[in-house]
């Protein structure tokens, strides 16, 4: 990799000592079902207990994420590997400078034993838990074809496929179930509708039917008009609030064999067939201009 291309501000950096270290929901889920972060035969002065800085920045190269990014003229890249606590490191990516404004891409990641009736059974399953990612071009304006969604201080870089291939080679390489992810809004988990899937088949039914029921409004209002609480539930008369439920992305043949069951589709139309919701349009349109 040419060095003037790409630079490494940091790998780990002890907070104590301010000098590199040595060496290199839904109803049925609550958070107790996440037991944890496993430690055993990692170390902490590596991303995610096992990658160096070499490491990453060959993962990023291969699956397109650097050259992509490349491409779209991003000519100076800074990788930054920011620790979070013991175990845990936020990979961030850079271009020209380390700052909030500069700043192209996060990855919070995390092993996690996770368990859930009766997707895991008694035994909790480990997987790579997404904390927090982010993908943004600081340097691209929304636009009424790519409008800001709920959460976006920039437009994305349309680099969700080469993430996702991303994170699916860190979880097979350790020989991860899966890949988790509690969706912060009703677009993020529509968008990773097809590598994700809900483990709760009832939620899987509740975004469908959002999508059938309003499907007068683009992704972006809708995402907007749940997260301004413009969306009733019309059988309850409620305002709808999201609910951001476990997805896994699954990489164990038992996972896969449970997603693609016979019952877990059944209880997911049966959601879908007796789930209504209706916009409230009026107050939509106030909030809108309102926010």
């Amino acid at each position: 990799m040419r060095q003037q291309t790409l630079r490494s501000k940091r790998l780990y950096r002890d907070k104590k000592m301010g000098k590199p270290a040595k060496g290199n929901v839904a109803q049925n889920f609550t958070n107790g079902d996440l037991l944890g972060q496993l430690t055993d035969k990692k170390s902490p002065a590596l991303w995610l207990g096992h990658y160096t800085e070499h490491q990453i920045l060959h993962l990023l190269e291969k699956f397109g994420i650097l050259p992509a990014l490349k491409k779209k003229g991003f000519a100076n890249l800074i990788i930054d590997v920011e620790p979070l606590d013991p175990f845990a490191q936020a990979l961030r990516i850079f271009n020209e400078k380390a700052d909030a404004d500069n700043q192209l891409a996060e990855f919070r990641l995390r092993e996690v034993a996770f368990s859930s009736q009766p997707l895991t059974g008694n035994a909790p399953l480990t997987m790579l838990k997404i904390e927090w990612l982010m993908l943004q071009n600081p340097q691209a304006k929304f636009s009424p074809e790519r409008p800001r969604l709920p959460g976006q201080r920039h437009p994305g870089l349309g680099l969700g496929k080469q993430a996702v291939q991303f994170l699916v080679h860190l979880a097979e390489a350790h020989q991860l179930a899966g890949v988790l992810n509690f969706p912060e809004f009703f677009h993020n988990a529509y968008l990773y509708w097809e590598y994700f899937r809900y483990c709760d088949p009832r939620l899987k039914g509740i975004v469908l039917a959002l999508r059938r029921d309003l499907i007068e409004l683009s992704l972006a209002e809708l995402s907007w008009a749940i997260y301004l609480g413009c969306v009733n539930d019309a059988n309850t008369g409620q305002t709808y609030e999201w609910q951001a439920g476990a997805l896994v992305l699954p990489l164990d043949e038992k996972l896969k064999k449970h997603f693609g069951s016979a019952e877990y589709e059944q209880s997911a139309y049966r959601t879908l067939a007796a789930a209504r919701f209706v916009l409230h349009r009026e107050k939509f349109e106030k909030v809108l201009l309102d926010h």
